[in-house]
């Protein structure tokens, strides 16, 4: 499950073209009880389900990638674990290259009526020897009775073009 999760973050990361997210044509996602909003030019390109665990796997307009993860069934993780598990299977994914573990901290959110913890993960994926700082974040959702993390990464250059559309995951985000 995690080795095809990193799999999907590496592949969009490596080959996507930049664009800002069109925020003026968004649109909304609804499916077996989760909602949200995306850009008008992200798209949801995979939603499975397997053993009391849903991902979601968004594609931006940049190199970045945005994923839902939805545990249920009384499944749970930590967010420190669930970041963990991230950046552990992230480098066994890679085709070349390395990322490095950069730092994990608390993050402030203003949306606190539908967060329960974020964290944020700084870091730098090296290929041939370029250094490129990253910038992922983790918001553990409040829910019902499932566990929800929505996962948000950039490289830093392109941070202005998506995160409106980051914004607009996690503001919009619902579930039944």
């Amino acid at each position: 499950m995690w080795k095809n999760i990193c799999a999907l973050l590496l592949a969009f990361v490596l080959f996507s073209c930049d664009e800002p997210a069109d925020l003026s044509n968004s649109q909304a996602y609804v499916k077996d009880g989760v909602s949200f909003t995306l850009p008008g030019n992200w798209k949801v390109v995979d939603d499975f389900t397997e053993e009391g665990f849903r991902y979601i796997d968004i594609a931006t307009s940049s190199d970045a990638v945005a994923g839902i993860s939805v545990f249920s069934n009384g499944a749970a993780i930590s967010l420190e674990d669930y970041v963990d598990l991230i950046i552990d299977s992230f480098n066994d994914m890679l085709p070349v290259g390395s990322r490095n573990r950069g730092e994990v901290f608390e993050l402030e959110t203003d949306n606190k009526d539908k967060v329960a913890k974020a964290l944020r993960n700084q870091f730098a994926i090296t290929l041939a020897s370029v250094e490129v700082p990253h910038t992922a974040d983790f918001f553990q959702m409040k829910a019902n009775s499932d566990l929800i993390i929505i996962f948000t990464q950039t490289p830093d250059d392109d941070k202005e073009l998506v995160q409106k559309g980051f914004d607009q995951l996690v503001h919009s985000f619902r579930q039944e």
